[in-house]
């Protein structure tokens, strides 16, 4: 019986010393992505990408890490050493634009990531 008890007894301590570890990052968190690049490249401004088709994003950014199609848009991520460009397709043309830093934090300055991707571009 003493040795049940001290079963038990160790059991409830050590069960004490679990703890559930929080995420490092989330992507539904308000906070501010960081930018920095050790080849940052020119700011493209997220206006001068919109109306580009793939051709033309493909001589800007390189090739695409990802090309996903959801029904009607398309999604085309581009990367860098220190973000991550989102560009937004419909119709064959770029509507949209956004990043995020190495993190999954979203970037405030979208053109940054963008000069950086374009300077970093991927054969």
């Amino acid at each position: 019986m003493k040795s049940a008890l001290s079963l038990a007894a160790a059991a409830l301590l050590l069960g004490g010393c679990v703890s559930e570890s929080t995420p490092q990052y989330s992507l539904s968190s308000n906070e501010q992505g960081i930018f920095h690049s050790a080849n940052a490249g020119r700011p493209i401004p997220v206006g001068r990408i919109k109306g580009m088709d793939e051709q033309q994003l493909r001589a800007t950014f390189g090739m695409p890490a990802l090309d996903r199609k959801d029904a009607a848009t398309r999604v085309l991520r581009y990367q860098s050493d220190a973000c991550s460009l989102f560009v937004y397709l419909s119709n064959d043309r770029a509507e949209y634009a956004d990043a995020y830093d190495l993190k999954l934090r979203r970037l405030l300055n979208t053109d940054q990531c963008a000069g950086s991707v374009a300077a970093q571009r991927r054969a």
